[in-house]
């Protein structure tokens, strides 16, 4: 039996959050190279997506918000994939919060906001769907007035990429890459074992709540808690928009973990679980995500878990699970 090869990481922050990317080891120099790829692509997504930098493509776009304007290839992408989720999601998932985000307050980055009162702002909200997207030349029109923002779908989406990168382009055999606790993994941590996966209490982050094992796919966390500021008007706050009343989420759902087979998927998922409440996400979870399983705590602090197969070795290690949901065959 040949021995293992040793994994390498890769730490660094971009897009507001913590970057770590793992991967079997390679020669040095090549795993130098890897580290340079990694750094230049997320530093490269938060240029072209962030609300925060006037001079980013998503700035640049919501400046000619009610014209029409020609895009990139990666913002084409996104917002091609935005609108499917918003259809997918009966709506709950919308790239058009911006204006939301900036009346709660959230009109900084978080590790700014988070440090003072928020005051409000002016803006008016709406959340219609007010895009016109013309992907063939790669252009874009977005109803005059509205603004996008595009943070509920990008740190999934540029995890899952640069992992599809190492794996596809590069030839990495097993990796893991995680863009602030949303993970994409493949090939397992060694031959025999799986990925483990630590997910956060919502309470205190620094405590395990539970355990994940995954060879090949995604685990992703949305809270309610995990973003929280108080603003000067509203008082507490927190950046899971309700399309419905453009104001932050207040279901009786606070966390929710989504296991699948991609990371964009599992990001969005667990965001609409914690907007629509435990009821309604877990019905849809069962009729439109057949591959997902749910680790999802309710504002009573009942653990429930949505699996797929009892029969199949548990994915899931926590302490306890107040209650079982199976998938329906």
């Amino acid at each position: 039996m040949q021995p293992e090869v040793p994994l390498h990481v890769y730490r660094s922050r971009a897009m507001n959050t913590e970057i770590e990317v793992i991967w079997e080891s390679q020669a040095l120099r090549k795993s130098r190279a890897l580290e340079k790829i990694a750094d230049k692509w997320f530093h490269a997504v938060e240029q072209r997506f962030s609300r925060f930098m006037p001079d980013s493509e998503l700035s640049y776009l919501n400046r000619q918000s009610g014209s029409l304007t020609l895009i990139s290839g990666a913002m084409a992408e996104v917002l091609s994939l935005a609108e499917i989720f918003h259809i997918q999601t009966e709506g709950m998932f919308s790239p058009f919060v911006y204006d939301a985000l900036h009346a709660a307050g959230y009109s900084q980055s978080y590790d700014i906001v988070k440090q003072a009162d928020a005051v409000t702002s002016d803006s008016s909200c709406s959340g219609a769907y007010s895009m016109t997207l013309h992907s063939g030349m790669k252009a874009v029109q977005l109803q005059d007035g509205t603004h996008l923002d595009l943070g509920g779908i990008v740190k999934g989406w540029s995890a899952e990429k640069m992992a599809d990168k190492l794996r596809l382009a590069y030839g990495v055999r097993r990796g893991l890459v995680n863009a602030g606790g949303d993970v994409q993994v493949w090939g397992g941590s060694s031959a025999q074992e799986p990925w483990r996966i630590g997910i956060a209490s919502p309470w205190h982050p620094e405590e395990e709540l539970a355990m994940v094992s995954l060879r090949d796919g995604a685990v992703a966390t949305s809270s309610s808690w995990g973003r929280r500021w108080n603003h000067a008007k509203h008082g507490v706050q927190h950046h899971l928009i309700d399309p419905r009343t453009m104001r932050p989420g207040s279901s009786d759902v606070i966390q929710c973990s989504i296991a699948g087979d991609s990371l964009i998927s599992c990001e969005i998922w667990a965001k609409v679980v914690c907007l629509f409440g435990l009821e309604r996400g877990l019905a849809l979870l069962q009729t439109k995500c057949p591959r997902m399983e749910a680790l999802i705590v309710s504002e009573t602090g009942d653990l429930h878990l949505l699996r797929r197969h009892p029969q199949e070795k548990e994915r899931w290690e926590t302490e306890h699970i107040d209650f079982i949901h199976e998938k329906a065959n």
